[in-house]
Parts: structure tokens; C-alpha cells; sequence
């Protein structure tokens, strides 16, 4: 590790203060050599006033920098003012961890030795760890199978098994991944079209395809919540993006019929949602698809009708789609 590393680390906050001072008091009681200088950005992303002042109150005599946004711009685009203003002060890394998690003392110690290890390496995350329960690993490592339009989680015990993987489409989820921040300055920031979710996944394909390595510190964790019930934004976001995502980075050999099988999974995963009575989930995901083939990015507008063609597209999968759905048994 070179003398004075410099690690620019990025914590949003949505409504959730009480969490957000939580997972910052764990960095500050982080365990790092003299040789790391870090700096903590909490970027408030549009929250309410008695959310802000709780967040405001507990940070005011902490080494903390809080910036508040108008509105919220999500994941990628709050992420990206400290990601940018990294590359703008030419730090060496900028890491990036979510408000509902603890990174233990040792974690950025451990991703940053990785790193620096590795020249070619562009993008470092811990094993993320259940919350609670540190036996459980909820994420290992995972790639994109291309031909199948499809995301594999690994096995992170099967190292040889990740390994080639780590060459051209290994994937690491966004809850506590640390960037190099001279790979950055060479493939762009976040997409903001993606405002959340696959946001990480276009992120280390831009990476992979500009000859950078993504890498996971298997002896270096980070406990996170596990979501309970996803609300119908979830459900649109990650239709939508799946659009955005595959369509830009899907190898040319692998593009035949890209469109219509992206459009068959949308229809189908509203479908399977109307079949077990998740109408508004249902129809949320009708508009991911709509505005995936559209081509409208940006923040989730969903209090607005599901556009005729979509409705007319599900009714004629339907018989379809209730088949595999009842012989699957959703």
C-alpha cells in the first residue's frame, strides 16, 4: 500500500437517518494504517425535513461532509456527485456504501490491499454478509451469461470457478464496492438513466470491456440488510433497466431476437405478478417495459395508467404465460 492512499467514501441517505449515522459511526471506528486518509460524504437525497434535521443534528459534530439534494436523484445520481468530485480532486479511490449496512473495522483495510495488488484491477467489493447472521453470505460473486440474457450468482468457495469469469463478465452489486479512481476517469460514472439497480451491474461491464478486472475480497466483509417486502418501484426499476442493460452491452453474437425475448420476460414477469393478485406490481412492471423500450430513464413515474399497447400484450401472452406460470408453480 503506497503512502498517503486517499479514499473518498459515499453514504446516501432516503428517509433513513437513524440507519445512515449507524452505518457512519462504523466507518469512523474503521481500523486503517497511518499510510489511509479518508473523507465521508452523506449525500441527502431529497429526504423530508424531520428526516434531514435527525440526519443534520447527528452529523454536526462529526468529520463528515453532508450534502443535501432537492430531490431525489437516486442511487447512480447521488453516488456520482462524490464519484466525480473524486476524479476532480484525483484521489486514488472512492468507495461506495450503502446506508443500510456496517462495514467492520477491518473491511476497507482489506478491499484497498486487494486492490492494490492488482494494476488491472478497477472495482473491489467485499463478501456481503446477512445482517444479524454473518454465517450467511448473500453475495459471493456473480457474472453475466450473456447468451441468456441472464445474471449467475457463484459460489465464492469455488475460487478456481470464479477466476476466469473475473476477465470479461464478473459482476459485483453496488452495496460496498470501492472504485479505482483512474478507472473511472476512463469508462464515465454511473448511467443515470438506470437511477437504481443494474446501475453496478453496467458499471463493471463498462469496466471489463476497458480491459479493468472486477475483483471480490472474500476475507473482507460487510454485514447488510436484506430487503423485505420490494415495492412496486423495485418492480419498475428493474424491468426497465434489464431494457437498458442488456441492449447495450450484450455481446453481437448473442443478440438474436434480443428484443422480443427482453419484452417476453417483462410480460411474463407482470404476468406471473397478476396471477398471484400483485396488480399494482403487475402493472408497474408493464410500464418498466414500456418506457424500457422507449427508452425513458431517470426517476419512476408510476402514478400514471399502463399504456394500452401494454395491456393489449399481456392479454395476448397471456394463455401463454399462465401455462409456464402454473407449471412452475410461479
Amino acid at each position: 500500500m503506497k503512502n498517503n492512499t486517499t479514499v473518498y467514501i459515499s453514504v446516501l441517505n432516503w428517509n433513513k437517518a437513524e440507519d445512515t449515522l449507524e452505518c457512519i459511526e462504523h466507518l469512523l471506528n474503521g481500523a486503517l494504517p497511518y499510510t489511509v486518509n479518508i473523507k465521508i460524504f452523506v449525500i441527502d437525497n431529497g429526504s423530508t425535513d424531520t428526516d434531514y434535521h435527525q440526519l443534520y443534528t447527528g452529523l454536526v459534530n462529526l468529520p463528515v461532509s453532508l450534502v443535501r439534494l432537492e430531490e431525489n436523484i437516486g442511487f447512480s445520481g447521488g453516488h456520482n456527485k462524490i464519484m466525480q468530485q473524486a476524479i476532480d480532486d484525483n484521489v486514488d479511490y472512492v468507495w461506495l456504501v450503502n446506508n443500510d449496512g456496517i462495514a467492520l473495522p477491518d473491511t476497507l483495510d482489506k478491499i484497498i490491499t486487494l486492490i492494490d495488488s492488482d494494476p488491472q484491477c478497477g472495482a473491489v467489493s467485499p463478501l456481503i454478509v446477512r445482517k444479524g447472521d454473518e454465517d450467511i453470505v448473500d453475495f459471493g460473486g456473480a457474472y453475466h451469461k450473456w447468451q441468456g440474457l441472464e445474471l449467475i450468482s457463484l459460489d465464492y468457495k469455488a475460487r478456481d470457478a470464479i477466476k476466469p469469469h473475473e476477465q470479461d463478465d464478473f459482476w459485483l452489486i453496488g452495496a460496498a464496492i470501492l472504485f479505482r479512481v483512474t478507472a473511472l476517469k476512463q469508462v464515465g460514472l454511473f448511467d443515470d438513466r438506470f437511477f437504481a439497480y443494474f446501475e453496478d451491474n453496467e458499471i463493471c461491464a463498462k469496466l471489463a470491456e476497458a480491459g479493468w478486472t472486477n475483483r471480490l475480497a472474500y476475507d473482507a466483509h460487510f454485514l447488510h440488510d436484506i430487503p423485505g417486502e420490494r415495492a412496486p418501484y423495485f418492480y419498475y426499476l428493474t424491468t426497465r433497466n434489464d431494457f437498458f442493460f442488456w441492449l447495450k452491452h450484450t455481446p453481437k453474437q448473442y443478440r438474436r431476437f434480443i428484443w422480443l425475448r427482453l419484452i417476453d420476460r417483462a410480460v411474463y414477469r407482470a404476468s406471473r405478478l397478476s396471477f398471484i393478485g400483485d396488480q399494482a406490481k403487475s402493472d408497474a412492471c408493464l410500464l418498466g417495459c414500456y418506457d424500457g423500450v422507449l427508452g425513458r430513464g431517470g426517476r419512476p413515474e408510476l402514478d400514471r395508467k399502463v399504456p394500452f399497447v401494454m395491456i393489449l400484450l399481456s392479454k395476448l401472452l397471456w394463455l401463454y404465460h399462465a401455462k409456464h406460470i402454473k407449471a412452475n408453480k410461479l
